[in-house]
């Protein structure tokens, strides 16, 4: 079921998403800013993205929204959701550029998009470091096209026909998500280069920064821009949401868990395992994450530590807490949501637990 009406809503929010970029070709005038456009546009535009943060936002306006102006008010609000998947994207392009990674929803991440691009451009030039070059460009411009998305969201809001004080009140949200998106960041890269080994509450922290939050932030301005109650409708639905984007990042973790150990990324698995690791345990997954390439076998023998101690399991309790809260959280809105909507975030919570892709 939840299958199906993500589907129908992912269409929708990618059929905002070409009529926006479209528009935005048109009145740019200068040629170079189109190319960026256009390759802006082939990232955010990859028909495997799960679009979560505008659903979220189109689904708590409609749950609290009088049902008598839903119609007419339908398309603004399709208009504007849009804002936080920009966001979003914009953080995409600056984790992938931090992480390095390669690959981005199938496709090439945007730095190594760009650097492939340039390289077409350099393919009959006879000029040397051809392959720096070009992966310095890819660098620069996705520094530059991160933040790009950042502020397209948040003009999307701010050029939006919504009152002006419901407008300014999910703007105050929007830059909030924001900065929790850039602490989160910042903290993630300075343990990274500093060596620092994570805790399991500062694990938790990051994952809230960087993942949960636009979920809270995503459901809330679809909440204000709505009318909703701020005490009794607005705080339990994005708090309810806020718990479940953290449920989404543990699970996020728990199915991401093989290519981790590959890259060596110690996330909250990794950290749960080590909190009960006997001796012998300890000393090989150290062994393990030290060495310079990581074969099949150790993946395997990884994994093994993970389940004795537990760790997995623990992973899998604590996100089943988180989702049992935030239906507690759904229960206490009042007046209650529309009933689509109620039966839609009750199942959203579930599925996030439960989901294996």
């Amino acid at each position: 079921m939840i299958e199906d009406f993500f589907k129908k809503e992912t269409t929708i929010v990618n059929a905002e998403l070409k009529k926006y970029f479209t528009q935005l070709y048109k009145t740019e005038k200068d040629i170079l800013l189109k190319d960026f456009i256009t390759q802006l546009e082939e990232f955010i535009l990859n028909e495997k993205a799960k679009r979560i943060h505008p659903v979220l936002l189109n689904a708590a306006f409609a749950g609290i929204v009088n049902p008598m102006y839903l119609e007419e008010k339908i398309e603004q609000i399709h208009e504007v959701s849009i804002a936080v998947e920009l966001l979003h994207s914009g953080h995409l392009i600056h984790d992938d550029l931090l992480d390095d990674d390669k690959i981005r929803r199938g496709k090439p991440t945007f730095h190594v998009q760009l650097k492939n691009e340039l390289n077409q451009v350099y393919k009959d030039i006879n000029l040397p470091n051809k392959n720096d070059l070009s992966g310095l460009y890819g660098r620069d411009m996705s520094i530059l096209g991160g933040t790009q998305g950042y502020l397209l969201g948040l003009d999307i809001l701010k050029s939006s026909k919504f009152p002006e004080q419901f407008k300014l009140l999910a703007i105050n949200e929007y830059t909030e998500a924001m900065d929790y998106i850039l602490k989160g960041q910042l903290i993630e890269e300075y343990m990274n280069y500093n060596n620092i080994t994570m805790t399991l509450e500062q694990y938790l922290n990051i994952a809230e920064y960087q993942r949960a939050r636009l979920f809270e932030k995503s459901t809330k301005i679809g909440a204000i821009l709505a009318k909703g109650n701020l005490h009794y409708q607005i705080k339990p639905l994005s708090e309810s949401m806020l718990m479940v984007g953290q449920a989404h990042s543990i699970r996020d973790d728990i199915l991401d868990l093989e290519d981790d150990i590959k890259k060596k990324q110690k996330k909250i698995i990794y950290i749960l395992a080590v909190q009960n690791t006997d001796e012998d345990q300890s000393k090989r997954l150290n062994d393990i994450y030290h060495k310079e390439n990581i074969t099949k076998k150790d993946i395997e023998e990884v994994k093994d530590i993970f389940t004795k101690t537990n760790a997995l399991m623990i992973a899998e309790h604590l996100a089943k807490n988180l989702v049992e809260q935030a239906r507690n959280c759904l229960k206490d809105i009042y007046p209650d949501l529309n009933k689509a909507q109620k039966v839609f975030f009750n199942i959203f919570s579930d599925f996030v637990y439960l989901r294996e892709f």
